[in-house]
Formats: C-alpha cells, structure tokens, sequence
C-alpha cells in the first residue's frame, strides 16, 4: 500500500487506479476524465493533514481520524462540528481519472464537480454544491441542503434531499428518481422506451419537460397544490387530492412518469421539436 500524509500542496501521478473514494470536510472536490495515468492534487490545506492512500488499485483521499470509524459517513454536520475542530478543516482535491473509474464522494461542506465518467457516480454532501456535466451509468446524489445542477446525464440518475433543489438540462435518461422534502425537481430531459421516472416532494415544485413526441403513460398526483399539463391528460379532482393522468404518444414501449406533491406544484410541460434543453423555470 502507497500512502500520503498531505499537509501542503502536493501532485503525483498514479498507475493501476480502479476505483476512487473521497471523504472530506470543506474546500472543493474537482474530477474530471482523462486518458493519461490518474493524477491527484491536494492543496489549500487548512487543518488536519489529509490522508491519501492507494491499496489494490483503490485510491482514497480522506481524513484518517474520521473515515476509520465512519464518523464522516454517519454523523450530521452539526454532530461532527466539536469533534477535532472538524468544521476549519479545508482542503482543494482536484483529480483526473479514466472515464470508466467508479468515483464515491462524501463531504460536509465542500462543493464537488464531476465530469466526463461514464460508470458509477456517487456524491453525498451536506451544505455543498454538486455541479455534474455529461455523465452516464449509475448516479445517485444524496444532500441535506445542497443543491444540485446537472447536464446532459445518460442512464440512471437518482437524488434524495430534504431541502435541495435539483436542476436537470438535457441527455437521455433510462431512470429518473428524485425526492426533496421541500426543494424544486426541475428537469428537462429526453426518456428512453420503458424508462421509469418518479419525482416526489412535500412542498417543493416539480416541473418535468419531455420532447413533444415522447410516448409514456403519466400520473400527476397533488393534495392541495396545483396539478398542470401541456399534454392532453384526464383530471380527477376531489377535497384532498388532483390527479391528471393518461397516455401521452404513441410508442410501443412508453415510459413510465408519475410524481407526487403534498402542497407543491407539479406540472408535466412539452418541449417543442428542435427546441434546445433548458432547465424548467418551475410549475
């Protein structure tokens, strides 16, 4: 096992690199694709040296003290904010990977951005901003108040916050999952056949754009929000809950979109032919 102890900045270039794993306070996590041998650069560090470590082609950047026992994994930021001065600690990762390197990013504050991979993405934050540009295969984005932007996904992409907002321009998505207590889900994105895409909030707006000859069967279920659509879909209306729902194209295998809003609004909108992909500005 090769390991680093980084208390100033530092680059180095790796070989045999399978996996990536980044656990960290504040600062910034950047990742972006490349062909050449990964490189890693740690700088802007304030506080507690951070540990680099690369084992069976592993490669984890981290606090030792906090992802030992899984403390930056289990406990909110608030818990973690007396212990060791946690809350000074800061650091800038920036690295370059394969595009097919399975990234696992963890931090408290700090904003992370990734672009280019084509694999397994996952990125849990507390209060940072996620930021992810033209990535495929499995994501899944988890926060508490951080919002996140996103563009041209492909795939499956999943996102679960209790006050954050999510904005989606463009790709083609096989799965679609997001669910904020109170944050908007804005999404403008094309489905594949058979896609499934469930968006889920308590107060927060939904607005889902699809391209105008999409095929899918839709259900739009609110309590007391508002329900609107600019396909033809049928309205049932009663004290406690609106339903628009129906069949929207003509396609052999159409995709499946259901959302759901306690006191939020949703709304399923058409993006015209030829229009460009463009965040929704909410329903």
């Amino acid at each position: 096992m090769a390991r680093w102890t980084i208390d100033r900045s530092m680059t180095h270039a790796l070989d045999g690199i399978v996996a990536l794993r980044v656990r960290i306070i504040g600062g910034h996590v950047n990742i972006l694709p490349t062909d050449d041998p990964v490189t890693f650069e740690v700088t802007d560090v304030i506080g507690e040296p951070v540990t680099v470590t690369q084992e069976a082609g592993i490669l984890t950047i981290h606090y030792e003290d906090l992802t030992r026992q899984g403390l930056l994994d289990r406990l909110k930021p608030i818990q973690l904010s007396g212990y060791k001065g946690v809350g000074a600690r800061k650091a800038t990762v920036n690295l370059r990977v394969p595009t097919d390197c399975p990234v696992d990013v963890t931090t408290a504050a700090a904003p992370v951005v990734v672009a280019g991979l084509t694999t397994r993405t996952k990125v849990k934050t507390a209060t940072g901003e996620v930021t992810l540009d033209d990535i495929s295969g499995d994501t899944d984005v988890n926060t508490a108040s951080a919002n996140a932007s996103v563009r041209s996904p492909h795939g499956t992409f999943t996102f679960n916050s209790a006050s954050g907002r999510l904005a989606i321009a463009g790709g083609r998505l096989a799965e679609l999952r997001a669910k904020s207590a109170s944050g908007q889900l804005l999404a403008d994105t094309d489905l594949m056949p058979s896609a499934r895409a469930g968006l889920n909030t308590v107060s927060g707006e939904i607005a889902l754009r699809v391209p105008a000859d999409t095929s899918a069967t839709v259900e739009l279920r609110t309590v007391t929000g508002g329900a609107d659509s600019d396909f033809g879909l049928d309205r049932r209306s009663a004290p406690a809950r609106t339903v628009l729902s129906g069949k929207i194209g003509s396609g052999v295998d159409p995709a499946s979109i259901t959302t759901n809003t306690v006191s939020g609004r949703t709304a399923l909108l058409r993006r015209a032919p030829e229009a460009p992909a463009a965040i929704p500005e909410g329903a």
